[in-house]
């Protein structure tokens, strides 16, 4: 087992994380900004450390980790906060923070679609730019590193599932364009898992680059139909009433200062880009199958209250 340090500890996959690592018998660290995430994080069973900006401090807390995982990144601009400094800069510091502290491994997350840069529109923004200059920065470090380039992760806690159910029991559901844009949902357990797995694999591994999807493409309309059955086997009160608007309108709403059902553009972007991948690799590498969509999608309705 290894002492493990966690960046973005307190968030969706993290805490996730913290608590898997914690049952697997690792000690892990979370590195938090606020009080708030600390209890999160020691609500999982790690410790906690300050997410300090200088390198210096990083690295203490990084002293005598065998691995270190990035998971702190933001997918939309606000609140002074750019793709540069925090997807890139962040990055660079924390990369930096574990060759001083003679960090064996660093696990950090991308984005579906990253390979594809330049190749279709979807993913050729600011946004997928900073994580193709996060990942050459991983690559770069000398490091013994794995990255993952999750699709959606659903599990409880997670955003989309809550947002989704709210608008069903509401009554009628806005969605972008027909919704035959494809994506591929994981469970976040097997999220987890297969970080957990990228830790205790021996150095040298390949591949290095895992896209971290699903066992099951789906198109976005059919999320839908599969999310609205789930629920309501599990005695949700939902209905998929759909009102399709145009895409152009979504995108004009997205640039907003509200952006788009709380998506910023490049966050649509995301949903929209139609990335799908194999899910081989991460069966290889997880040595089982992954959880089926119908599953991870009951839990995280589950943990959702009859009455959100």
């Amino acid at each position: 087992m290894a002492r493990v340090a966690i960046t973005g500890a307190s968030g969706f996959v993290g805490r996730h994380l913290v608590r898997a690592a914690c049952s697997a018998g690792h000690a892990v660290t979370g590195l938090v900004r606020s009080e708030r995430a600390a209890s999160v994080v020691r609500e999982a069973g790690g410790r906690t450390a300050a997410f300090a900006d200088d390198v210096e401090t990083l690295a203490g807390a990084f002293t005598g980790c065998g691995a270190v995982v990035h998971l702190a990144q933001i997918g939309r601009e606000r609140d002074g906060q750019t793709f540069e400094a925090v997807n890139v800069g962040l990055t660079s510091r924390v990369i930096e923070a574990a060759r001083r502290a003679a960090v064996s491994r660093v696990v950090a997350f991308s984005g579906l679609g990253v390979a594809r840069y330049g190749l279709a529109p979807r993913v050729t923004s600011r946004y997928f730019l900073s994580k193709l200059a996060a990942e050459t920065l991983v690559f770069g470090s000398g490091l013994d590193a794995v990255v993952f380039r999750p699709s959606y992760v659903v599990g409880p806690g997670d955003a989309f599932v809550p947002a989704v159910l709210r608008a069903m029991q509401a009554g009628e559901l806005e969605r972008p364009g027909d919704g035959s844009y494809r994506m591929q949902p994981i469970a976040v357990a097997d999220a987890a898992a297969l970080v957990l797995a990228a830790i205790s694999r021996p150095a040298g591994g390949f591949p290095t680059v895992f896209d971290l999807v699903g066992p099951e493409r789906v198109s976005y309309g059919a999320l839908l139909e599969r999310l609205a059955r789930v629920a309501r086997g599990l005695g949700r009160a939902v209905s998929l009433r759909v009102r399709e608007i145009a895409i152009a309108e979504a995108e004009r709403r997205a640039r907003g200062p509200a952006g788009y059902q709380g998506m910023g553009r490049d966050e649509l972007d995301c949903l929209l880009c139609d990335e799908v991948s194999d899910p081989a690799p991460l069966v290889a590498l997880l040595g089982r199958a992954l959880t089926p969509l119908d599953e991870a999608l009951a839990a995280a309705v589950r943990a959702v209250p009859m009455d959100a």
